[in-house]
């Protein structure tokens, strides 16, 4: 059996078939530098995350979806190795394998990045503890962890098949290097690519059905 362990966020067991126990820790960083995704922002400057926050202040109504991405191969990490890949090979996201979680996230509308990083880190520790999985996919994946507005009873894979994910609700995005999770023990690094705060473009394309471009 190995426990996958999302840092601050969930606790996935994952059962191999064998009575070995291994350890793999699904990490945002330390301090939290793999959630550049969940701080991106509008074109005029305010936070995706600042879509619902609600009249009188307080947190903001979200979920987290925990997706595995099949890649049928082993391409490289950076986003746009992902995107290439994918033009040529049918990346699809695994339905048995979605997870859904609500997951009330911070106001950070006020918030300096440095600031906003430090709630939004501290908000996804208090989540620890939910089950995600009780097996792991045999072959290279991405794992991918979505924030959105929509709740999710509108997520969960029905019938073989997930909804897809509104691009005018998302609000977040952070995903893995392609990885075999039955081969690995120690920390997944989940972060997101991108060297401009305008990066809503960008999270439409992690958080994309097939991780294909999205103009």
């Amino acid at each position: 059996m190995k426990r996958l362990l999302l840092e601050g966020l969930l606790a996935l067991v994952l059962l191999t078939g064998c009575e070995e126990v291994r350890q793999v820790r699904l990490t945002f960083g330390d301090e939290g530098e793999g959630l550049d995704g969940f701080l991106c922002r509008e074109d005029d400057g305010s936070y995706l995350l600042s879509r619902a926050v609600p009249a009188g202040g307080g947190q903001v109504p979200s979920s987290l979806v925990v997706d595995f991405i099949r890649l049928g191969g082993l391409p490289g990490c950076r986003s746009g190795q992902l995107i290439r890949w994918c033009a040529d090979h049918p990346c699809s996201v695994i339905p048995e394998h979605r997870v859904c979680i609500p997951a009330p996230l911070p106001d950070i509308a006020s918030l300096e990045r440095p600031e906003a990083r430090a709630e939004i880190h501290e908000a996804l520790r208090d989540l620890s503890g939910a089950p995600v999985s009780s097996e792991a996919p045999g072959e290279f994946i991405i794992v991918r962890v979505t924030a959105t507005l929509e709740p999710c009873e509108a997520l969960l894979a029905s019938g073989g098949t997930v909804p897809a994910l509104r691009e005018e609700e998302l609000v977040g995005c952070a995903y893995s290097c392609p990885v075999e999770l039955n081969a690995i023990e120690g920390d997944v690094y989940l972060g997101f690519d991108t060297l401009t705060e305008q990066c809503a473009q960008g999270i439409r394309v992690c958080a994309s059905g097939d991780l294909h471009w999205r103009p």
